[in-house]
């Protein structure tokens, strides 16, 4: 049976694309080779050896190379700026690869920096860091373009800052994502929340955030003793 992911049906409106090229020019043409080098790369994690672990990725396959330059065109496009943090760093391209996708382009690139972002976080978190200190300098104290209104239009949020808590997971009240308890890690001081990392389903929804503070969340099940799918049904309003 063939998995369907979360976000697999999610389409960009027709003008959307030529929106894109023209607000994003820098981004736009390095997106193609971005997408392929992670298809690449997915179907080489997809790959087990004798003990069901991935092959892993050779450094040959070019993701960690296009990933720097497509950094580099996320400053010369203004959506990323001088002091911008690997978190937000991630966070961008996170919705950069959702967009991408929408256009019609392959669900295994998806899937690939799902991985990456969420499974792999801490990788992802120390890569980004090193690299936005070495290309910040190209942001020349420009001023970030993510609230012009054709990029905010393009870039929309995925997830709100609003979450309840159920017996079995955490829903977004505003935006119809739901995290079962096994793909999130609860963490306290330095900063209380969820880590969400989808190791247990493998289910990769690029619409969520990789982290969510624990001040977002309202305690759900608590006050109502109800699961995430009791939830989902009471809250449906909200969600859809």
């Amino acid at each position: 049976m063939t998995t369907t992911y979360p976000f697999e049906h999610l389409r960009a409106k027709p003008h959307e694309l030529e929106l894109f090229k023209k607000v994003l020019p820098n981004i736009a043409k390095e997106m193609p080779e971005f997408f392929r080098s992670m298809e690449v790369a997915n179907t080489s994690i997809e790959q087990k050896n004798m003990f069901g672990n991935p092959l892993g990725i050779r450094q040959d396959l070019g993701f960690e190379n296009i990933l720097k330059v497509l950094l580099i065109a996320c400053f010369n496009d203004g959506i990323l700026t001088q002091g911008d943090t690997a978190l937000k760093a991630i966070d961008i391209f996170r919705a950069l690869t959702l967009k991408w996708y929408a256009f019609g382009n392959k669900l295994g690139s998806c899937l690939y920096f799902g991985y990456f972002a969420y499974s792999r976080h801490p990788n992802a978190l120390a890569f980004f860091s090193d690299h936005l200190k070495q290309s910040e300098f190209l942001a020349g104290g420009i001023k970030s373009r993510l609230n012009d209104p054709d990029i905010a239009q393009l870039l929309a949020p995925t997830y709100s800052k609003a979450w309840y808590k159920t017996s079995t997971g955490l829903g977004d009240k505003l935006h119809p994502l739901l995290l079962s308890d096994a793909d999130v890690t609860k963490t306290s001081l330095p900063r209380p929340g969820y880590q969400v990392h989808f190791r247990n389903s493998n289910q990769f929804d690029l619409r969520a955030p990789m982290f969510i503070e624990m001040d977002q969340v309202e305690d759900y099940a608590q006050r109502r003793g109800v699961s995430v799918q009791e939830a989902k049904k009471i809250l449906s309003p909200l969600l859809f």
